[in-house]
């Protein structure tokens, strides 16, 4: 299941956010040994703060996190323009109310097997296409690792690599991500599901106008 989380509904999932915060610590902390802050076994930050979008992945019974991403507007203070400014390209012009930063992208590696990671990836993937397009978003800006650019890859995203960074050891990318219709359909055809994975409460919703 898929769950998006904004400011205006935030308070009704409050135990999915913080189990997403703990998933977020065992991930960043625990795994990736990530120099992040960790406060009652959850991973937060500032930008936690700004409110961003959240999609959330459950299982079929809302009750286990298995997978998150966080989202921000560029027009406000983000990850890259803060922390990796080395990878911005120096002539880009990167911020925009039509692009967004992906960041905290993660999903339970303990939970699931390696095929259910990336299949749980990829639906991520296509959710955040969702997403930015009902925005009016066209492009998603995001840092991540040569293993999650060629997961990317994999899965049917579109992603043009702009800068990168040596300072923290393993070569840390940018990407730009385009969102489009097209794109969206690539990724459910190599996921070989027949409807997005937000069409279910896209219809419910719907119904309640």
């Amino acid at each position: 299941m898929i769950l998006v989380v904004e400011r205006h509904n935030a308070r009704e999932h409050t135990g999915l956010l913080n189990d997403m915060f703990r998933l977020r610590a065992r991930v960043f902390r625990d795994r990736l040994k990530w120099n992040v802050a960790v406060v009652d076994g959850m991973e937060r930050d500032r930008y936690d703060n700004e409110d961003p979008v959240y999609i959330i992945s459950t299982d079929e019974s809302r009750t286990k996190v298995i997978g998150c991403l966080r989202l921000l507007p560029t027009t406000g203070p983000t990850l890259v323009a803060d922390f990796f400014e080395d990878t911005l390209p120096e002539a880009a012009q990167l911020t925009s109310p039509s692009i967004w930063e992906c960041t905290r992208f993660c999903v339970d590696e303990d939970y699931l097997s390696r095929d259910q990671a990336t299949f749980a990836s990829a639906v991520l993937f296509a959710a955040l296409g969702e997403v930015a397009i009902d925005a009016g978003i066209q492009s998603i800006l995001g840092n991540f690792d040569a293993k999650m650019l060629r997961l990317y890859r994999r899965v049917g995203c579109e992603v043009a690599v702009l800068g990168s960074t040596n300072r923290y050891g393993p070569t840390v990318f940018l990407g730009s991500f385009a969102v489009s219709e097209p794109i969206l359909h690539r990724i459910m055809t190599r996921l070989r599901i027949a409807r997005p994975p937000l069409a279910g409460s896209r219809e419910q919703q719907a119904l309640a106008a």
